[in-house]
């Protein structure tokens, strides 16, 4: 094999294994627009698939943005995935009656996209692998710095999010195009991407070789810096989680115990309780954080939800009946966590003798209890997130979320909030149906996870 095409994949599959992007029998949908990035991501894919173990389709977003040539990118990536074998869908914006802007942007053509991505995955209970790389990544912190972002901006494109994966990020858009010349697989160019009408070309024109200049590998120095600032705003996310718990009340949170904590750590804590309402803007994050200090004073955030401090409160307004956000995803560490809905979770660590003795207490719901090295230590405590998945103990199936709760059925207003555990995408414990499949204690297990699960349905 071709030295390129060896190294190539082994980065590429090392880097989906660390990350966990692919289970086995995930249906993969890679979105290709027959470009050298997305035509490697789905030859990897596709010759990469019994590696992984998973079923590999395609799609292809038509924004005939740029007229004939957007017709002509379509056919070659329909050809191609007909060569292979590999289902395509196809989405046309014209034959769909899209009015087409004049002059479009890059973000309409990205809002166009992704809700088609989103519909797409969820009929077809599949994940969306993009063809995101290092190069990419380096162009996008760039271009957030000179807009203006905060900690979480700096954490550049994520790895993973809901149902998209990335598996490319490990590598540059110079190796996917070696990688495509080595298979000798041919890509189509777009002529758009060689103006400067764009911001993002004019970075990747310019503020990129300007870097190179300096150090030939300036792409992964700065998405090693993002990696680093993801794990430093993953911090600051379960320590703003903690605090939030910490000054929960039944009506709102402590003013007093939110004064307490250090800058940055309330900053995430406000930009967490914003984001379910709106965009969480800067503004909003400083006005919310001017009326904790001062003690006293309101803040609108949309045409229905305001948040008041009074009398050492924060309070969320909302109109009656309407129903509170989810809390914000934290690391599931031992503890007791009141979450809205009224529901109260309790997680413990126990060494097995311990477990054995007390077993007694939970041969009725053996489900609250799982062997805790059959789990990955990076489990969340959280709501429910698009991609999600489970395997109920007993069944031998995995399904979504969506269909479990269908199946159950859970009433659609119960389902935003209702607390669950999860690696990635994959639930270890679901309210109402215990840990997973597979998870169950054995005579090896030396550590049990136990969870304790409550709800007051009157809160």
């Amino acid at each position: 094999m071709d030295p390129i095409i060896e190294q190539t994949e082994e980065s590429l599959l090392a880097f989906c294994r660390q990350r966990g992007l692919f289970k086995p029998g995930d249906r993969v949908i890679a979105a290709c627009s027959g470009g050298a990035d997305s035509m490697a991501l789905l030859l990897f894919l596709y010759r990469c698939r019994r590696q992984l173990k998973i079923e590999v389709l395609a799609t292809h977003v038509d924004h005939g943005i740029r007229g004939e040539q957007s017709h002509a990118d379509a056919r070659f990536v329909e050809q191609f995935c007909r060569s292979l074998g590999v289902e395509l869908f196809v989405y046309d914006a014209r034959r769909e009656g899209v009015e087409i802007p004049p002059h479009a942007s890059e973000d309409w053509a990205r809002r166009l996209r992704y809700a088609w991505f989103d519909a797409l995955a969820q009929r077809e209970e599949a994940k969306i692998a993009t063809a995101h790389t290092l190069s990419d990544q380096a162009e996008t912190l760039l271009f957030r710095l000179a807009r203006g972002t905060g900690l979480h901006g700096m954490t550049g494109i994520p790895v993973r999010r809901g149902v998209y994966v990335r598996p490319c990020l490990c590598i540059t858009g110079a190796q996917t195009a070696a990688y495509c010349d080595a298979l000798g697989q041919s890509y189509v160019q777009d002529f758009t991407n060689e103006t400067d009408d764009y911001a993002r070309n004019r970075i990747r024109h310019g503020a990129m070789p300007a870097l190179a200049s300096v150090n030939s590998a300036a792409e992964r120095s700065i998405g090693r810096f993002c990696r680093q600032m993801q794990e430093l705003d993953d911090w600051l996310t379960a320590e703003a989680a903690a605090l939030l718990q910490a000054a929960a009340l039944e009506d709102g949170y402590d003013v007093e115990r939110l004064r307490e904590a250090d800058g940055p750590i309330l900053t995430t804590a406000l930009h967490s309780l914003i984001v379910p309402e709106r965009d969480a803007e800067e503004k909003y994050v400083s006005l919310l954080r001017f009326l904790i200090l001062r003690g006293d004073g309101a803040l609108q955030l949309t045409q229905d939800v305001n948040f008041k401090v009074k009398n050492g409160v924060l309070r969320r307004i909302a109109p009656p009946g309407a129903l509170p956000p989810p809390a914000p995803p934290q690391p599931a560490l031992p503890g007791v966590y009141r979450l809205p809905g009224g529901y109260t979770i309790e997680i413990q660590v126990q060494k097995y003798e311990e477990f054995l003795k007390n077993e007694p207490i939970f041969k009725k719901d053996l489900n609250c209890c799982a062997d805790y090295d059959k789990i990955q230590k990076s489990i969340l405590l959280r709501t429910r997130q698009p991609g999600d998945d489970f395997r109920p103990a007993g069944r031998h199936v995995r399904k979504t979320l969506k269909k479990l709760f269908n199946e159950l059925g859970v009433k659609p207003e119960e389902r935003a909030l209702m607390p669950l555990l999860a690696d990635g995408s994959e639930v270890v414990w679901l309210w109402g149906s215990g840990f997973a499949e597979g998870l169950a204690p054995d005579r090896n297990t030396r550590t049990v996870l136990v969870v304790h699960a409550e709800r007051d349905t009157e809160a």
